[in-house]
């Protein structure tokens, strides 16, 4: 009589059995994590908005900020949150523009601020063609030579900030005014030029913020 192969069978897992437990385990962890990224994504934080553009040393006006619900996830410690994140007196480092967000690295107090404010005569066509906010260059022309040669343009300043724009000034041929922020190193060469009357022009950096195309 021939001899019979074992019959192979399949036994039913037992709770106890560690490889069914941690097979649950990790279940239910994937299970969990992707809710709580899901609901992390989903997560609106309120944010403060700048309603009109905040240039450099002025006072952060809560008049001046609105709050909006958005998705910021893992970036919500980057930026003001309440007006109750606003130190009394802190004024703006940096510029910020009409409808963005305020970080928090753009707030500080007035020795924070290493600019000073200029007011420089210009024609109406250069005042008008930028705004407050705006990032401008400040060119330099010497007088021309007694021989008759042609005056140099030299850049003085190549980041200056607009912070004003004075429509009032009565300055004869330049009608107009801008006021600018210029970095307090280069302060002394702008003062000069000024003192000895000699032409300087506000350049609007093509591109910027608050600088018509």
């Amino acid at each position: 009589m021939a001899a019979t192969a074992p019959v192979m069978r399949l036994r039913r897992p037992r709770w106890k059995d560690p490889r069914l437990i941690v097979g649950i385990v990790l279940v239910v962890a994937s299970v969990l994590m992707g809710a709580l990224v899901v609901s992390r994504l989903a997560e609106t934080t309120p944010v403060m908005v700048a309603r009109t553009p905040i240039v450099p040393g002025d006072e952060i006006d809560p008049a001046n900020l609105s709050t909006v619900e958005m998705r910021l996830g893992d970036q919500d410690e980057l930026y003001v949150g309440t007006l109750g994140a606003i130190p009394d007196g802190a004024v703006a480092t940096r510029a910020i523009q009409a409808g963005e967000l305020v970080p928090l690295s753009a707030v500080g107090q007035a020795e924070d601020v290493p600019l000073r404010p200029v007011v420089i005569p210009v024609d109406a066509t250069v005042a008008e063609s930028v705004a407050p906010g705006a990032t401008v260059e400040l060119w330099h022309t010497s007088p021309a030579a007694e021989d008759g040669g042609q005056g140099n343009a030299e850049l003085l300043v190549s980041d200056s900030i607009v912070r004003r724009i004075d429509e009032g000034s009565s300055l004869g041929m330049r009608s107009m005014a801008v006021e600018v922020l210029v970095p307090r190193d280069d302060l002394a060469s702008v003062l000069e030029v000024l003192s000895q009357e000699e032409r300087l022009d506000v350049i609007g950096v093509p591109g910027a913020h608050g600088v018509a195309p």
